[in-house]
């Protein structure tokens, strides 16, 4: 490893507190926690929609903008709490009994919001119901046309049938007037009687071909069922193969869904330890830091004998006169740390000293910015 690799690495692990390591993560789960909220809307909203729906029937818009209203609730509602939960929980370290009511309050608002998307997910996802409605439209479309095809094959057959059963009708009265005459004089002539029987060999055949055209039309018909059958079988199967396919589908969405929930929890629980933490670091390095500490008591002194009211040039007061004007502000202040300061804000120009008098040299908020880039304080 070079000595420039070295130096970068270490600047990397030591030179960076929590505040500079996880800005960017800070940023982007926070990012992600607030488009989290608009995917739970989203996802919520066709489980909402469809409960508010029930009740106004007639006006989508309304429905629309009371969905989206009170799901936009609940998510601000639940980030505002959730915030207030994890600063508590943070500073108190445990659940203690003033983290427990916003804990329950929280819990609620979570399980509302989360059952709403999982049940939005499913709405969202599921098409079987589509998919169900769609084969049976598509089966009796389907059932429609080979039903019209055969019909027209069948009607032709059934013409038929009456055209032989009027020849049978006509032949049977021709039978009756030669029945008639055997009634009447008791014999037949012979060509009476060949004609009867010839009149019942031709009704016999007749008689056939009905029973044959019959037998055509229940052929016809039953090949017309078997062949709707076969294809509603096979759409059948094509469709629970889609529906298997949208279960997994569905699945996929309640994971996300449960997925977007963590997100935004997480981003809004880590939002407030990284404040947390930060808050912490900079407090600490604070205490322990004297530059710190010289730079908020001398900002402090200088806001006191530089009200906004001052004037650029205008003579500062004597040093037991600022010492009581701070005391007056809250601040106790030694003379030691007045002569300190006097010496540092002259020494800056931020104040000229002509003889015994002071006078202020600088702008008030340029000497605040001067007075903090003395101490390096970011």
């Amino acid at each position: 490893m070079k000595i420039s690799e070295f130096k970068k690495l270490e600047k990397k692990i030591t030179g960076q507190n929590f505040g500079e390591s996880y800005k960017g993560i800070n940023v982007m789960m926070t990012i992600l926690s607030y488009l989290g909220n608009l995917g739970s809307i989203f996802l919520a909203y066709f489980f909402m929609s469809k409960v508010i729906g029930s009740a106004m029937t007639d006006n989508p818009v309304a429905v629309f903008i009371s969905s989206v209203v009170i799901l936009a609730g609940i998510e601000l509602l639940k980030r505002d709490i959730f915030d207030k939960f994890s600063i508590s929980f943070l500073k108190e370290g445990s659940i203690a009994r003033g983290v427990l009511p916003l804990l329950i309050f929280s819990m609620l608002l979570i399980s509302a919001s989360f059952y709403s998307s999982l049940n939005g997910a499913k709405e969202f996802s599921s098409k079987s119901a589509q998919m169900d409605e769609s084969k049976d439209n598509i089966v009796q479309v389907y059932s429609d046309s080979i039903s019209n095809i055969y019909e027209t094959k069948i009607v032709l057959i059934e013409d038929e049938i009456k055209a032989y059963k009027i020849k049978i009708d006509e032949k049977d009265v021709e039978q009756a007037l030669i029945n008639k005459d055997l009634q009447d004089r008791g014999y037949l002539y012979n060509s009476q009687k060949s004609r009867n029987k010839q009149l019942t060999e031709e009704k016999k055949y007749l008689d056939e071909k009905v029973d044959e055209s019959e037998i055509k039309i229940d052929g016809l018909k039953e090949e017309r069922d078997i062949d709707i059958s076969e294809y509603e079988k096979d759409l059948t199967n094509e469709t629970d193969s889609q529906k298997e396919d949208n279960s997994k589908n569905s699945f996929i969405f309640i994971i996300i869904s449960t997925i977007i929930e963590f997100v935004i929890l997480g981003g809004v629980f880590f939002n407030e330890y990284y404040k947390f933490r930060s808050y912490r670091e900079f407090r600490d390095r604070i205490d322990k830091d004297p530059n710190y500490q010289k730079w908020m008591l001398y900002e402090e002194i200088l806001k006191v004998v530089y009200p906004e009211s001052a004037l650029n040039s205008q003579k500062l007061p004597s040093n037991k006169a600022m010492i009581e004007m701070c005391k007056v502000n809250g601040m106790i202040v030694l003379p030691r740390d007045m002569i300190n300061f006097l010496k540092i804000i002259n020494s800056l120009d931020i104040i000229k000293t002509s003889g015994s008098s002071r006078y202020i040299n600088k702008t008030r908020d340029l000497s605040f910015d001067v007075l903090k880039s003395h101490f390096n304080i970011d």
